[in-house]
């Protein structure tokens, strides 16, 4: 199955890994530009439960503040967000009944080791780990050396 495209800002995030040019990432840049979508209407939806719309909120904030989100978005934060209260709720419960019901492992501990898995995949499409975010503060910084790559 082939990777999914990643935006031109995503790309230079994560240290251009697909060795495009700077012309050439610019130019999709731009294109992206013409794409871009409204960003104003960003809210958690209704069947969201109350502590995953909590995260929607402070989640949306942070990655509007750098324009990494839009509208088109919302469900995937959603989703994120659901998953993150799942994985909440497991571990109250897990917490509540013990790792062991009945003489075998508490069913649960699955449910929120996929919980966590989801919130990984989501996680990782929405720039939400840890290494994006190394990525983004040196492209920041200024201290960008694809670029002395890409003029030769």
């Amino acid at each position: 199955m082939p990777t999914p495209a990643k935006s031109a800002r995503l790309q230079l995030v994560q240290g251009n890994p697909n060795r495009r040019t700077k012309e050439q990432l610019n130019k999709r840049a731009e294109n992206e530009k013409k794409l871009q979508m409204r960003a104003e209407n960003i809210k958690p939806p209704a069947w969201l439960p109350t502590a995953a719309k909590k995260e929607f909120k402070r989640l949306a904030e942070l990655l509007l503040e750098v324009e990494l989100i839009n509208e088109a978005d919302i469900d995937h934060l959603a989703l994120f967000c659901d998953a993150y209260a799942q994985y909440i709720q497991y571990t109250k419960e897990i917490k509540s009944m013990g790792l062991w019901v009945d003489g075998k492992s508490n069913p649960l501990i699955m449910r929120k080791k996929d919980a966590a898995a989801q919130m990984r995949s989501f996680g990782a499409d929405l720039g939400l780990s840890p290494s994006a975010r190394a990525k983004l503060a040196i492209k920041l910084n200024g201290d960008d050396r694809n670029d002395d790559e890409d003029e030769f």
